[in-house]
């Protein structure tokens, strides 16, 4: 639009001096240090048209490969998304295997393309391709070191449920050395030194904790405890720690799985009747299932309270039929367990009502209950 607009104005100017020149011709005269110049209007005219065009000419074909360029990167992104949407598509059907094809022709269409390679290295996790993790995370950013926080702590993420924790510190010290500060990081490196078992981790809890979510902190707190394995006590692991994680479910279970380990179950008690009403967490009611203390009717007479409250919790019915069964109230045991596969059914809570039927000394249907698993676990059993 501004060239025409150019065009029509040059266009009027022209005729309007054309007009004036059929009368005079006139002249023009340029001089420069010891030059001049001397010519007619006309001709001057023609001149600096000619030269407009010229550096017009000039100016479009020195832009020419820049623009090209810019046309063909368009060209791949566009294409390189295409193809992504597609591989998306696939993973969301199960295809993984033609996925990982369109990935692949995604990201050499667009090395680029973070969101292709994120796609491609969760894929390879899947497959457990950890060099492949590495290899792809690394040439991403030599193409585009903006992404390197975000990138690196995903790869470090799929490394460490791989179990490849020297790989994964490679790249939590590569984001530490770029900035001490970076909070994800350090949590990534805590998650990998508590994965590993690395007891010097140990002492180093209450330093973790002051930068450290909390819910990260419990979580990895409580995969470090059962890799120990109650080789420690809990004042050796949790001593110095905030109050603030008594609230975190899994430092609850942490603490009482370590008490139960030493035989300290009555600690464990006092701590799960607190923690289930607050949190009814899964976790905590399997480990009240199994306190082993001198009342057990206790326990039977707080989860019939608890059940009251919540009487559609497939996990408290659970754990009332496995207290039943160390009472030897093995009808009561059966009537608790089948509440609960009703509201909820898996293999594990047929293979126990299978026990529990036999221990009531009705094998045919004990038999019956384990071909039903089987038909879905392996082969039928034989009476």
């Amino acid at each position: 639009m501004k060239s025409f607009l150019i065009f029509i104005l040059l266009g009027i100017l022209i005729f309007i001096g054309w007009q004036y020149l059929i009368v005079d011709n006139g002249y023009v005269l340029i001089e420069f240090l010891n030059y001049s110049i001397e010519t007619s209007v006309p001709i001057f005219l023609v001149s600096l048209i000619i030269s407009y065009f010229v550096f017009r000419i000039f100016g479009v074909v020195w832009r020419s490969p820049k623009m090209i360029r810019g046309k063909m990167e368009m060209r791949s992104k566009e294409r390189s998304l295409k193809l992504h949407h597609e591989a998306q598509a696939l993973i969301g059907q199960g295809l993984n295997k033609k996925a990982v094809k369109k990935l692949d022709s995604s990201i050499s269409a667009d090395e680029k393309n973070v969101n292709a390679v994120i796609d491609r290295m969760n894929l390879a996790a899947n497959e457990n391709d950890f060099k492949f993790i590495s290899e792809i995370a690394e040439k991403l950013i030599q193409k585009e070191p903006k992404y390197k926080s975000y990138v690196f702590s995903h790869a470090c993420k799929l490394l460490i449920d791989l179990d490849e924790y020297s790989l994964a510190q490679k790249f939590a010290d590569k984001l530490i050395l770029d900035s001490s500060k970076n909070a994800e990081a350090r949590n990534l490196l805590f998650m990998i030194k508590s994965a590993a078992g690395d007891p010097s981790i140990i002492g180093q809890l209450p330093e973790y904790a002051k930068t450290i979510d909390g819910k990260i902190l419990s979580e990895t707190i409580l995969k470090l405890s059962r890799k120990l394995k109650g080789q420690k006590t809990v004042e050796d692991l949790f001593g110095g720690l905030p109050r603030s994680l008594d609230k975190q479910p899994d430092f609850i279970t942490a603490k009482c799985e370590l008490w139960m380990a030493k035989e300290d179950h009555i600690k464990a008690e006092t701590e799960l009747k607190k923690a289930i009403p607050s949190y009814w967490n899964e976790n905590h009611i399997y480990l009240f299932s199994k306190l082993k203390i001198s009342n057990i009717e206790s326990l039977s007479s707080q989860l019939e309270i608890w059940l009251k409250e919540r009487p559609r919790d497939s996990n408290l019915w659970l754990a009332a039929s496995r207290v039943a069964q160390k009472e030897d109230l093995w009808s009561k045991a059966k009537q608790c367990l089948e509440r609960s596969i009703e509201l909820k059914n898996d293999s594990q809570k047929q293979t126990e009502l299978a026990l529990i039927l036999a221990q009531l000394g009705e094998k045919d249907e004990a038999f019956d209950v384990l071909n039903k698993i089987s038909e879905i676990d392996g082969p039928k059993l034989v009476k």
